[in-house]
């Protein structure tokens, strides 16, 4: 588990023969001897915790690793997760009070219009390199953004129906910024924009290289070289190993009685790819936090008392887990068809979805892999978020022969030897993708093989590295099929790159130059409606028939979703668990008698 601030945003027992998880035996720093004391913002946001202790160490393990540093190509969970320490925006979100909340702006109005917005930064603000941070790096952030030398997801999710936003500096601490119509989660959002540093960054986007600023090989080399405005700021990376973020002493909160923020010393988060072991360097005191997957609940908690941590139940996770076919009619470079064309025609075909969809024993995985402890999945939102939460949608229940007569009724038949043929005589089969590091993940898939197996459908399961899968998914296109998930939880506007027709992630078949078919049209309409309406009534009714569609046409098919379990130990202060989101979303705030 990476611990994080809430985001907008769609992540062995030793790592390796030099540094174990065990023994630590890279030799971390154990204590900050003496923070560097240096003026407290005027306008320094107070904490309404209470009043700590400073010094402590937080370690966690990982599954995952950044990909990146830079927030302009970041769009995977574990980059969105370590940019969240580093780095704020004009607003945040509390997930405990449900509302936004100001950041490194103190405030802001909203015109009458309900599309100005004007933003006063705190004055005092300063990047932990201890330049200034003024009104100049939010509009260089957003030009930045909006420049199409560098194409990158906020552009698209910035922007009302390909509009951008207009932003403009009144003074060095006062920025206007304009939405081209009513963008309703608009100060959500500003919680989910990265500010980024003009002096550091303008070099790189002048010269044109600023997609390939602050890599990973910048946070091995020069970790100093990567300044931010977040509570911590980045002492070493070492790749597969671990990162270590260090307390910034220019960070802009205080508790009560006027003491700097965070109270920890350092946070160091290992890279264990193999969630087993992470588990058991958790319930063995190696790590303060975790996720605990719903088959191990029940041995870690009988630890608890003996080892001084709890294990909390949170519900549903808002999570969504599912599999889809490329649908990408495309060519690469080369001019070979991403798809060979017959199986791209089984998966442009609805009843041949729809039949793998019944295909699917829901209740078996969450018996056989959750333990009980989770449910089917039908749409994009899971019962957790009920606010957005669509009840009515259809459903697929494992139904083996409403599956075949779907199949039969889309040209598919049986051969001699039980396997299932299209109408001109090719086997069904295709390749699944998922990512190595998630068990629950891998798992799924296996059942999934073993329920199309009885379809007479052969599935080749193909298990790759996080990285390396998003490279085939998002840029090679070289894939029949793919099980992954979101992390949901948050409001519709979060999902316009999923499911509109023109999003990067648009994961069946993305970057549509128009919508490919009539109900994508329809969802892209539906979500610029939600989007574009103040009216929280009227955004429920166009989402609710975002599912419905979804549900409909299955170009996702949904598996199911676990209940969601964390540990923590019980030695730490200030923890507010939420709902949704990361059970020490308030990092900054936490310390230890």
């Amino acid at each position: 588990m990476i611990v994080r601030k809430t985001s907008l945003r769609l992540i062995p027992v030793l790592l390796s023969a030099g540094c174990g998880l065990v023994t630590l035996s890279c030799s971390p720093p154990t204590r900050l001897e003496e923070r560097p004391s240096f003026p407290i913002p005027e306008d320094a946001d107070v904490s309404k915790a209470q009043p700590g202790k400073p010094g402590g160490i937080f370690i966690e393990a990982s599954p995952g690793e950044p990909n990146t540093f830079n927030w302009l190509v970041a769009e995977d969970a574990s980059s969105a997760s370590f940019l969240g320490l580093l780095f704020d925006g004009l607003t945040a979100y509390n997930p405990i009070r449900e509302e936004v909340v100001p950041a490194l702006a103190k405030s802001w109005e909203v015109g009458p219009d309900s599309r100005t917005f004007t933003f006063h930064l705190r004055k005092g603000l300063t990047w932990s390199d201890g330049v200034p941070l003024t009104a100049d790096d939010v509009l260089f952030t957003f030009q930045c953004v909006y420049d199409p030398r560098y194409p990158n997801r906020n552009a698209y999710d910035l922007s009302v129906n390909g509009k951008p936003f207009q932003v403009e500096k009144l003074d060095p601490h006062t920025v206007r910024i304009r939405t081209p119509d009513i963008f309703a989660p608009f100060l959500r959002y500003m919680s989910g924009v990265t500010i980024m540093p003009k002096h550091l960054l303008q070099g790189a986007y002048e010269d044109g290289t600023l997609l390939r600023a602050w890599s990973i090989f910048t946070a091995q080399k020069t970790p100093q070289a990567i300044a931010g405005s977040g509570a911590f700021r980045l002492h070493s990376y070492r790749p597969g190993q671990m990162i270590i973020l260090e307390a910034n002493p220019r960070y802009w909160r205080v508790d009560s009685s006027g003491r700097r923020l965070p109270y920890l010393d350092f946070l160091i988060v290992k890279f264990v790819k193999d969630q087993n072991a992470s588990v058991v360097a958790f319930a063995s005191g190696q790590t303060d936090a975790d996720t605990i997957p719903p088959d191990d609940v029940a041995w870690v908690r009988r630890g608890e008392k003996i080892y001084h941590y709890t294990v909390y139940d949170r519900g549903p996770s808002t999570a969504s887990t599912f599999l889809w076919f490329n649908q990408n009619p495309g060519r690469d470079k080369s001019g070979k068809p991403f798809v060979t064309p017959y199986k791209l025609r089984w998966f442009q075909d609805r009843r041949f979805r729809q039949a793998i969809s019944y295909g699917i024993n829901r209740e078996g995985m969450v018996k056989g892999i959750l333990f009980g402890r989770g449910q089917p999945l039908w749409g994009p939102e899971s019962p957790a978020n009920t606010k957005w939460f669509n009840p009515r949608i259809r459903q697929y229940p494992f139904d083996p022969g409403r599956a075949e007569q779907l199949l039969t009724e889309a040209g598919f038949h049986r051969q001699g030897d039980g396997t299932l043929a299209d109408a001109e005589g090719h086997p069904v089969s295709f390749t699944l993708l998922t990512n190595q590091e998630n068990s629950l993940r891998t798992a799924m898939a296996t059942v999934f093989q073993q329920n199309m197996k009885a379809l007479g459908i052969d599935v080749r399961l193909q298990f790759l590295d996080f990285g390396a899968l998003v490279t085939k998914i998002s840029d090679s296109f070289d894939y029949e099929a793919c099980l992954l998930g979101l992390t949901g939880g948050g409001d519709p506007a979060d999902g316009m790159s999923v499911f509109m027709s023109k999003g990067r992630l648009h994961q069946w078949y993305p970057s549509q130059p128009a919508p490919a078919t009539p109900w994508e049209a329809r969802i892209d309409a539906l979500m610029i409606a939600q989007l574009t309406t103040l009216d929280e009534s009227l955004r429920k009714r166009y989402w609710d028939e975002v599912q419905q569609i979804l549900s409909e046409e299955v170009p996702y098919i949904y598996l199911v979703t676990p209940e969601i379990y964390a540990g923590l130990r019980d030695k730490w202060r200030n923890v507010q668990i939420p709902k949704i989101g990361s059970v020490v979303w308030n990092l900054e705030e936490v310390w230890a008698p």
